[in-house]
């Protein structure tokens, strides 16, 4: 354990976070402007000790973001991170802090990868460890990326998933199911994207519904508006060959699908959600169908409610995630 003080966390990562002026990171810096560094670096500490990070290992993070943990975490444990992130201009972010940061003086033990942790083609038994901070919630399939980071880890090597996009919280029910109409019907919010959040990621974006209206006219041109105002609601939260199935199926005088509650805001191309809805239970027993020794916590810092970081009781766990969101998840390949 390195037993790194919150002043250097700070001013270290602050200087990373000020390596790189790609647009694509305006967001993260304004966040870091007004970070809370006690509880930043209490909560590398917990997914440092949950997933046994410390000492010489590798470590994969998936959905690195701008690798600002991925970089604190190199720093608390000695480890070093690999910073993935599907998302090119995320990397590139990273790299450029990186580079800077070399250029400093600072090395941090951290290497930036494109890739999609579903199909991320890397030797079986990489990795010590791997975690997830807030990303898991836009994976396009958690059944395929459980298997791959079952095949990625080395017997022994833990997985921890870390978010607060549970369904199970009214506040972030509300949050979602009030962003996902936005995302899926507004020209104005797609402007947003591009101007005010990424404008390298985001630039040319469209509202999903367009985009499926996009694809479905051009294998079924003959729909009335009216069907196709239908056909465009119900394939919400499917991608492109699913929707030209859909529509093909519709035309022919078949059902239309029902699209699903917690995650139907999704990229018709890629697949991506849009900040889906996760029901933790269902991602413990799909992790433990892929193989893992799999335990779910809650994240409370302070005595006696740390009591309830491992309620095994369900029910009491549901009335936990409707007044605190985020959970914790650690899965171990066993040995």
């Amino acid at each position: 354990m390195s037993g790194i003080s919150t002043s250097e966390l700070a001013s270290r990562i602050t200087a990373y976070s000020r390596g790189s002026d790609h647009p694509d990171l305006q967001v993260y810096r304004r966040d870091i402007d007004k970070h809370n560094w006690e509880r930043f670096g209490w909560w590398i500490r917990l997914i440092a000790d949950l997933g046994h990070f410390y000492g010489d290992k590798r470590i994969l993070e998936i959905g690195c973001g701008f690798g600002w943990e991925a970089a604190a975490l190199s720093l608390e444990t000695g480890a070093t991170v690999v910073a993935m992130d599907i998302l090119p201009s995320m990397i590139d972010g990273v790299q450029q802090c990186l580079d800077d940061s070399k250029a400093r003086g600072e090395n941090f033990k951290v290497e930036a990868l494109v890739g999609d942790v579903c199909t991320v083609d890397l030797p079986a038994g990489s990795f010590d460890g791997m975690f997830s901070s807030e990303a898991v919630e836009h994976v396009h399939c958690l059944e395929a990326m459980y298997d791959r980071c079952f095949t990625l880890l080395k017997p022994g090597g833990r997985l921890v998933i870390a978010n607060d996009s549970n369904a199970y919280n009214d506040e972030f029910r509300a949050r979602n199911m009030g962003m996902w109409p936005e995302r899926d019907e507004s020209w104005e919010h797609a402007k947003w994207l591009a101007t005010e959040v990424r404008p390298v990621e985001h630039a040319g974006t469209k509202p999903y519904g367009a985009m499926r209206e996009e694809m479905i006219r051009a294998v079924q041109p003959q729909l009335s508006d009216g069907d196709m105002k239908k056909v465009v609601h119900a394939t919400a939260g499917l991608i492109k060959p699913e929707i030209e199935q859909a529509a093909a199926k519709f035309v022919a005088g078949g059902t239309l699908p029902v699209r699903p509650e917690l995650s139907w805001c999704r990229n018709p191309e890629t697949g991506e959600y849009a900040e889906r809805l996760l029901d933790p239970f269902a991602m413990v027993d799909g992790l433990r169908a892929a193989g893992f020794k799999v335990s779910m916590q809650h994240s409370f810092r302070r005595f006696p409610l740390t009591w309830l970081n491992h309620m095994p009781v369900r029910a009491l766990n549901k009335l936990i995630f409707r007044k605190k969101a985020l959970f914790l998840i650690v899965a171990e390949k066993p040995m």
